[in-house]
């Protein structure tokens, strides 16, 4: 963990000390854009802008490496076996590891981010801490949804390598595909990267999730009634579709653990 949490404050400074807006005309490739609304950009909104696009691989390979072993590590040397002699339910296990590793997930992703808040403040001499705490809890969360998405898989395999490939895989998978803009907006919100960014749009008045307006910029049907791809572009439907992935997964890998001969 302590190794982790440094490599991952690292690559955080690493991107903030390169945090620039793109230049006039420029489009971002990101479902984020930076809106200056005529006024000059504030250094919080660039670092979140740069820091929210690479935080879609950092994220994932942080809770790839400490969480992939947490049951399948324990089952492939054994102790697993030993665990359950206690009078513990399999249920009780699972939910257990799945909150000691979100709480582990969750600490190194705040404390890097927290690094990231102090590069900010070093670089540009200022950093808007409400803005920033807003974006640095979004993150958290996702962190988290990624830890219980891991945990599952972990739960459902019996090899800590394949936990690692069955996890590592569609999570940058996912990175790659959840900004393609050429994917039906329903596809991008079950891909995690957009309702992430949709959410962390919220996190500064100067950032706006491309989506959204895209969306805005169409008319409603002829019937007067908005397309269905609306419930998807709300911070509500963000936040439910990130949700549903760790709550269906780790619901069938309890279901899983508890019929498995140990």
């Amino acid at each position: 963990m302590p190794a982790v949490a440094v490599l991952f404050g690292l690559a955080v400074a690493s991107v903030v000390r390169g945090a620039t807006p793109p230049t006039s005309g420029q489009r971002p490739l990101t479902l984020l854009a930076l809106v200056p609304d005529g006024a000059s950009l504030e250094p919080t909104a660039v670092v979140v802008f740069s820091l929210a696009r690479a935080l879609t691989l950092f994220v994932p390979l942080v809770t790839v490496v400490l969480a992939a072993g947490t049951l399948a590590g324990e089952y492939e040397a054994g102790t697993l076996r030993t665990l359950q002699t206690l009078s513990v339910s399999r249920n009780a296990v699972v939910v257990g590891k799945f909150l000691a590793r979100s709480a582990v997930v969750g600490s190194v992703v705040a404390a890097g981010l927290g690094v990231g808040a102090l590069a900010t403040w070093v670089r540009f001499g200022t950093v808007d801490l409400t803005g920033y705490s807003v974006f640095l809890v979004v993150s958290v969360v996702f962190a988290l949804v990624l830890t219980g998405i891991t945990v599952a898989v972990s739960t459902l395999v019996t090899a800590r390598s394949r936990a690692v490939a069955l996890s590592l895989g569609p999570f940058l998978l996912v990175a790659f595909l959840g900004v393609d803009s050429g994917l039906s907006a329903w596809l991008r919100t079950g891909l995690l990267v957009q309702p992430y960014q949709l959410l962390v749009a919220g996190a500064h008045d100067q950032l706006a999730a491309v989506p959204r307006l895209a969306f805005r910029a169409r008319t409603t049907m002829p019937n007067g009634t908005d397309t269905v791809e609306a419930l998807y572009l709300t911070d509500e439907g963000a936040f439910g579709a990130l949700l549903a992935w760790p709550v269906v997964l780790l619901t069938l890998a309890v279901r899983r653990y508890r019929r498995r001969d140990l």
